[in-house]
């Protein structure tokens, strides 16, 4: 029998206290808690703070800050080699698992500038990622972001193809419910290539907590058992002024459908 999907919470540090009990894992964002800007001196108390956190972090998402440029013609790749290897060395050692490349602001492709360039910087960076990955047994998830949100990776198929041209086993695909429906993208999309799925983002609509709307999170659920999927789902979304509340509901709601 397999087991059910693991389910968990994107969350800042200070709000773990006010979580309802009963997630799996927390998922933080990297660059602002982990710091990798900074050296280990300035992280330190940061990383005792971390690691004190129940439940424990598992993922990790927004990977690269706007001002760490991947694409484009100021990328100073010495930063981001550093950048990289600062950020998924602490994040291992809080035990993270999966780290999700969204990061719209850092991968964006300038005006004018050739996509079919910055594709391969792209693959360049998740070259990089991959080499440091394999050192801490971390799986790096892209995320294809809603047209919105970012001019490149907009659909689970090309986070898929891009995954393809790295061709390393650290990387894989996240697929995030919310831009699905931001821009009608057929779930089915995710039957296709089954192997490349890493991780799930969880909202409702309006980008709310699950359960509070009409997103096919039942659909999703069936799809994700059909394909074996056994990996963690994050709850990504905003929150009402009865933050433990919703989140009772929201995982009451979400066992339902994984278990």
């Amino acid at each position: 029998m397999s087991k059910p999907i693991s389910l968990g919470m994107c969350i800042a540090p200070d709000k773990v206290a006010q979580l309802a009990p009963g997630y799996d894992y927390l998922e933080l964002a990297l660059s602002s808690t982990l710091m990798p800007l900074e050296d280990e001196a300035a992280y330190a108390a940061k990383g005792d703070l971390l690691q004190s956190l129940s439940p424990a972090v598992r993922a990790f998402n927004v990977f690269v800050p706007a001002q760490v440029k991947v694409v484009g013609e100021d990328v100073d790749w010495g930063q981001v080699a550093s950048y990289v290897e600062r950020g998924l060395r602490r994040a291992a050692k809080l035990g993270a698992k999966i780290v999700v490349f969204g990061s719209g602001g850092a991968r964006s492709v300038p005006e004018h500038y050739s996509h079919a360039l910055a594709w391969g910087q792209l693959v360049r960076f998740l070259g990089l990622c991959a080499d440091q990955a394999s050192q801490h047994g971390i799986t790096i998830a892209i995320e294809p972001l809603n047209r919105r949100e970012c001019n490149i990776i907009n659909t689970y198929l090309e986070g898929v193809q891009l995954a393809r041209d790295v061709d390393r086993s650290e990387v894989r695909v996240l697929a995030d419910i919310y831009h699905f429906m931001m821009d009608a993208e057929p779930l089915d999309d995710i039957a296709r290539e089954p192997d490349w799925l890493a991780h799930v983002h969880l909202a409702d609509t309006g980008r709310r907590w699950p359960g509070s709307g009409t997103y096919p999170l039942e659909r999703l659920f069936a799809m994700l058992k059909d394909i074996g999927y056994q990996g963690m789902a994050s709850v990504e979304c905003g929150w009402g002024d009865d933050f433990r509340g919703e989140t009772e509901k929201a995982l009451h709601f979400l066992r339902g459908l994984a278990e």
